[in-house]
């Protein structure tokens, strides 16, 4: 079994727990960093350490996700976000156009999509930060390329899922940061949405 599939399974279980009451959302963030931070099958048994075996998983072969996935055709294709000495905040439930061109000059943009619907085929995000800072915010599960320039500034990727998956939306940020950050990052939602993703889990 290949790493990529035992992290999969591993992220799987650790849902059904969660689902399951046997962790909290602190504990269930944590490990996910885990699974993901792994390069061995004995690391990620590991991350399974004081939680018993599973008789019968709770969810699904594909593990319901913490954001959904609407047709590209439902929501605009292209959307526009600049911050000039001020800052722009895209949260919440929102749907999320096929290309997003964000620029923050002496500003601040945050595009969260934690509990957003994502357009089946991806989202391409061009993002440009001078002298200020783009923010992309990802839910556990929600893969992203990224691929950018910096110029006395910083073009970070500290998202856990990396690169495409057959059949799952991909984020893909490119862009310039110039005295400024362009940063995406993966983060649990609010716990709100935790627990109504846990009713969800445990419907299966």
């Amino acid at each position: 079994m290949s790493i990529d599939l035992e992290r999969e399974r591993t992220v799987q279980a650790l849902c059904s727990h969660f689902a399951q009451d046997r962790l909290t959302t602190q504990e269930l963030e944590l490990r996910f960093e885990e699974v993901y931070k792994a390069n061995s099958a004995a690391e990620l048994r590991g991350v399974m350490r004081g939680l018993p075996a599973l008789a019968a998983p709770l969810v699904p072969e594909e593990p319901l996700p913490m954001y959904s996935v609407v047709p590209a055709v439902s929501g605009e294709s292209e959307k526009r976000l600049l911050a000039l000495m001020g800052e722009v905040r895209r949260q919440g439930p929102w749907v999320v156009p096929r290309r997003i061109r964000a620029a923050a000059w002496m500003g601040a943009i945050r595009i969260d999509l934690r509990e957003a619907q994502i357009p089946e085929g991806g989202v391409d995000i061009d993002a440009s930060a001078i002298m200020g800072e783009v923010r992309i915010i990802l839910p556990p599960g929600l893969h992203a390329d990224v691929d950018g320039l910096a110029i006395m500034g910083e073009f970070s990727d500290r998202t856990t899922n990396h690169g495409a998956i057959p059949g799952m939306p991909l984020i893909r940020v490119k862009g310039t940061a110039l005295m400024g950050a362009v940063r995406a990052e993966t983060k649990m939602p609010r716990e709100s949405t935790l627990e109504a993703w846990k009713r969800r889990l445990r419907g299966w």
